[in-house]
């Protein structure tokens, strides 16, 4: 058994501007010791973006501990992500086309899973995932947006993606078409502190201060709180979720 030691929090806020919140998070441990974090940003508006977050974090909580053999290795592990993802885009898709008050709705998706030695995260939307070693908040997730994709065509500067008018333009969502496209990674994991946050957080909260919370010396709990603080003290703008993890 390959069990890991650690804490972890994860937190929700709908801003100060909007009237409901679409964000989901979660984070949780199985029988195996295996490490589950998600975040989740619905679209769609009201009940719709919510319905579309929810499933993807109590579908994968659900089959995440209802695991019966440990998943070993790189493969194993990316097969199993990939076979939930393509099911929750069913489901969320199947929905929004049978019920006309929940058309269009759709999610993004950050999601990280820790098994040994082995950092594997799923990447679908712009909420992001960071980790910080030596002290040092780095992006290991690419926000799959128009301004992204232009950046990577060499058509803006890194300045302009920014503060681009279709920064916020999604170029890939969960549940908003029959077949879903999902960026899949693999990291040697050597105990890094690991951050998930939706766009309402990354918006309204610079590298800076979330490099300096997540290396203070509070509480997981204390770090989430002054997180969504920050966010709330900078206009609030949109929902917010966070998870963090820090391997002991």
């Amino acid at each position: 058994m390959s069990y890991l030691t650690g804490n972890f929090c994860s937190l929700v806020d709908k801003g100060k501007v909007r009237e409901t919140n679409e964000d989901s998070a979660l984070a949780t441990v199985n029988a195996f010791g295996n490490v589950l974090l998600i975040v989740a940003d619905g679209m769609g508006g009201a009940n719709k973006g919510e319905y579309a977050s929810n499933k993807v974090t109590n579908t994968f909580n659900r089959e995440f501990h209802n695991l019966e053999k440990e998943l070993v290795n790189e493969k194993q592990i990316t097969k199993w992500i990939n076979k939930n993802i393509v099911k929750i885009n069913k489901m969320i898709f199947a929905k929004a086309n049978k019920d006309k008050e929940y058309h269009g709705m759709g999610t993004t998706l950050s999601l990280c899973m820790i098994v040994k030695n082995i950092l594997v995260t799923a990447q679908i939307g712009d909420s992001r995932i960071y980790q910080i070693k030596d002290h040092k908040l780095t992006q290991i997730s690419d926000d799959q947006t128009y301004a992204t994709y232009l950046l990577h065509e060499n058509k803006i500067s890194l300045e302009e993606a920014k503060i681009h008018k279709d920064r916020h333009k999604l170029t890939n969502a969960l549940g908003t078409k029959s077949v879903v496209n999902v960026d899949i990674k693999t990291f040697p994991y050597e105990g890094e502190r690991i951050l998930l946050c939706s766009d309402g957080l990354y918006n309204n909260v610079s590298s800076l201060i979330l490099e300096s919370i997540l290396n203070g010396n509070d509480s997981l709990d204390k770090k989430c709180q002054q997180l969504i603080a920050f966010g709330n003290a900078n206009g609030g703008s949109d929902n917010m979720a966070v998870v963090i993890w820090e391997n002991k």
